[in-house]
């Protein structure tokens, strides 16, 4: 097996790795190309690539999510608009075309209610790629987007990826260190939730779908363990540095009824700045006094909840090992 492919694969180990942990389900099979069935449609292409198959089902129209995905190994160097503009043009052709496909749904067998999303999953295995990838999406060009009406592709970036296993990683250690229970006993809370159930029932079962994956924050339910009382953990995603960056976040998680009713809510930060934590106390502090408390028992309601920043951590991989290891 050549260098190449050694490096290929180390995207798929994050992903499987994180995935798993935002209760995702993936598909056997791997790494084919499908015919496709309508080429003059689809750029004069003959087949489309499936790197892998991950899916959930979506808590909020129940319909089971397809996560069409492209797995990218990139060193710093190669993570550049041309790759990434060739890289989307072929994705969107294969989310186009799979939901009617009969070569994917022979391959992958989905079931029941369903749809495909598309995803490009930008792994940077050097661990050295300090660009704006931002930059790069914004400037992808028009005609390599081919997606069709309703079509959606998500793509993560190396550092979006970083910030992912640095949470899946955090999940593990309170697990380990029982301020967090089991997989089976804790779940991630929808927005949605707030318009289609009570949020406050004990199913455990919810995955993150990859909308929240994507989104300023990640809100875990859970129940109750040996050092902590249920209640919620929230991952803050974005920076934190505005002065009043967290009201809107504050002012969200009163919307979704999780601060007005519930004893046990802790926040951590995913990105180290040195004003986020005293912007977050502030906006805290500053919705408590709102409702009537004083300025001493906002803040020390506030303090109960900013838990710090979480450690950042990135994997290691090497191609020899992957190449001599199972």
């Amino acid at each position: 097996m050549s260098e190449t492919k050694h490096i290929s694969e180390m995207a798929e180990r994050v992903a499987n790795n994180l995935f798993s942990i935002f209760k995702w389900k993936r598909k056997i099979a791997s790494d084919f190309s499908w015919d496709c069935v309508s080429p003059d449609e689809h750029g004069g292409k003959k087949d489309h690539p499936s790197d892998c198959v991950f899916y959930y089902r979506d808590p909020y129209d129940n319909e089971v999510k397809y996560i069409n995905t492209d797995l990218k190994s990139y060193a710093k160097g190669s993570i550049t608009k041309e790759q990434i503009n060739k890289a989307i043009s072929s994705l969107s052709y294969a989310t186009n075309c799979a939901p009617y496909n009969d070569n994917w749904k022979r391959l992958f067998k989905p079931e029941g209610n369903w749809s495909v999303i598309g995803m490009l999953f930008v792994y940077n295995h050097c661990g050295e790629y300090n660009g704006d990838f931002n930059e790069i999406v914004k400037a992808v060009e028009n005609d390599v987007n081919h997606l069709d009406n309703e079509k959606m592709i998500y793509i993560f970036s190396p550092d979006r990826i970083r910030i992912l296993n640095s949470i899946a990683n955090d999940i593990n250690v309170m697990i380990g260190k029982e301020e967090l229970p089991s997989k089976n006993h804790f779940s991630f809370f929808h927005p949605n939730e707030i318009l289609t159930k009570n949020h406050f029932n004990h199913d455990y079962s919810e995955p993150a779908t990859i909308n929240v994956l994507s989104s300023p924050w990640i809100i875990i339910k859970h129940a109750d363990c040996e050092n902590e009382k249920a209640g919620y953990l929230i991952y803050y995603t974005k920076d934190g540095s505005e002065d009043d960056e967290f009201d809107y976040f504050i002012d969200a998680l009163s919307y979704y009824q999780i601060i007005n009713n519930t004893s046990n809510v802790r926040i951590k930060l995913t990105i180290k700045n040195e004003f986020a934590a005293s912007n977050l106390l502030n906006s805290i502090s500053k919705y408590y006094q709102s409702l009537g408390r004083t300025e001493k028992e906002s803040m020390q309601i506030a303090n109960t909840m900013v838990k710090g920043t979480i450690d950042l951590v990135t994997p290691q991989f090497s191609a020899n090992e992957i190449g001599v290891l199972p």
